[in-house]
């Protein structure tokens, strides 16, 4: 997957760069955990709105390719004739879109997931403390 260069993806690494000097400086002063944390979830969101924004141009490019009708040609006793492909054959490059789609959209729901687990870091350690 490439990433090109624009604002909101310098503006994401940079969240992530923050979170880390900030994560570092927290054994100093315990605000600054409070400050990583939130800059955890901005980054994260950030990043999964990236990883959406590629999944749905890439499916609508896959969409617009298409998919061609595939003939087979076949001998019989009226001579040679064109014949679809059988049901079975289908199924199973069905089963292989579904799985890569699915697996394109993993990044993207590994990223949602993070940032759900450093959102209820950040207000779990804000209701101990």
């Amino acid at each position: 997957m490439k990433f090109k260069y624009n604002v909101f993806n310098f503006i994401t690494a940079l969240m992530f760069v923050l979170a880390f000097l900030s994560l570092m400086i927290s054994y100093a002063t315990t605000i600054m955990y409070y400050v990583a944390m939130v800059f955890f979830v901005v980054g994260f969101s950030m990043l999964s709105v990236i990883f959406i924004k590629n999944y749905i141009n890439q499916s609508i490019d896959d969409d617009t390719i298409g998919d061609p009708i595939i003939m087979e040609l076949s001998g019989g006793v009226d001579g040679e004739t064109y014949v679809m492909t059988d049901e079975k054959q289908n199924k199973k490059e069905r089963r292989i879109k579904r799985t890569q789609k699915f697996d394109r959209l993993l990044p993207s729901i590994f990223s949602i997931l993070a940032a759900g687990l450093f959102l209820f870091l950040f207000i779990r350690s804000i209701i101990v403390n």
